[in-house]
């Protein structure tokens, strides 16, 4: 059986788990392809801490109102956190004092800073996605390269099977009723065609996020980051205001973007009816839906997810069951058995 089976033949009662996996695997792929595009364009990715810079990944929300708030800071919740472990500690002092193995303690503390900065991880990360200077160049490839070679391939047909996909049918696509299903029952179906019209990516906006997302056309995905990357890289060095590059660099640089066209030519000339054909039976999948999904604008948080699952998420690490009870009136935890008595 297929992965594409497995996908087009979920159960209603998975439907809530099998949306936050998908939703964040189209997260995953979109950071996967700022970082490729901003690294083959031969430009720094990540600052000293390893972390992401905001030309590659970055906050990015259809409404930017309460996005930047910060009113609980990290330096905050360190704190609340430094606050938790002491007083588990000073609590519990006379059941470590007896415990045999002094790693036991070490582990909790561990884990549990672990958990709490997985999760404060999850919650900021929410709102995060490609930067524009990265999605500019991503939009360019597609209608100024790949439309154009796929053109005499009846590429517009895929354009209008998408637009229908994403209007007309979204009604019936199960994905999208589960999603209405978490407004009050009080709100109108006009209510919810308004809230819901961000979540879905429109007109140009879908069609580079479907190309750049599919895995229906192996290969597809990297080439287009290849010539994105190019381009962005030929931006940087030959087009930047106020940056100055030797003539023979911008040569080299402008050499190698024509290249990258010339190899995508090539790779789409004895398959591009083939892609074109992929790309229709993706679109008529349900799954579609994922594939042109906003995952800054969707409403179905990982802590909504867990709230209205009729069956319990799992967290790869669940703090209940890696934290040891450091109750001192059970004389049945889990501390009591590594102690002498």
């Amino acid at each position: 059986m297929t992965n594409n089976h497995i996908q087009e033949n979920v159960p209603d009662e998975r439907v809530p788990q099998f949306i936050l996996l998908f939703v964040n695997k189209i997260k995953r792929i979109d950071m996967k392809i700022s970082v490729d595009i901003t690294g083959i364009a031969n430009c720094q990715v990540r600052d000293a801490n390893g972390n992401l810079l905001a030309a590659v990944w970055t906050r990015n929300s259809v409404c930017n109102e309460f996005e930047n708030a910060t009113l609980l800071t990290r330096e905050a919740l360190q704190k609340h956190l430094q606050n938790f472990i002491d007083a588990g500690v000073k609590e519990n002092l006379e059941v470590l004092q007896k415990v045999k193995d002094p790693a036991l303690l070490v582990d909790w503390v561990v884990r549990t800073a672990e958990y709490w900065e997985k999760r404060y991880a999850e919650k900021r990360n929410e709102k995060y996605d490609i930067s524009q200077s990265v999605l500019s160049v991503m939009f360019e490839v597609v209608f100024d390269t790949v439309a154009v070679i796929l053109h005499d391939s009846d590429f517009a047909s895929v354009v209008q099977l998408m637009e229908k996909k994403m209007n007309g049918d979204l009604k019936t696509n199960k994905f999208h009723r589960h999603i209405l299903r978490n407004f009050p029952s009080d709100v109108s179906d006009q209510e919810k065609d308004l809230e819901t019209f961000f979540y879905i990516h429109r007109g140009h906006n879908a069609l580079v996020r479907l190309l750049f997302r599919t895995d229906c056309v192996q290969g597809l995905r990297e080439r287009l980051c290849i010539l994105a990357g190019k381009l962005l890289q030929k931006k940087e060095v030959c087009n930047k205001a106020g940056m100055y590059c030797s003539h023979r660099q911008r040569s080299d640089i402008i050499q190698e973007w024509f290249y990258a066209q010339r190899d995508f030519k090539l790779w789409c000339e004895d398959q591009a009816d083939d892609i074109v054909q992929k790309l229709k039976q993706e679109l008529n999948k349900e799954t579609s839906l994922f594939l042109v999904i906003d995952h800054t604008a969707i409403n179905l948080s990982l802590s909504m997810m867990v709230h209205t699952s009729p069956v319990p998420l799992h967290s790869p690490t669940s703090l209940p069951a890696m934290q040891p009870d450091f109750s001192a009136g059970d004389k049945t935890s889990h501390l009591s058995q590594y102690s002498d008595d």
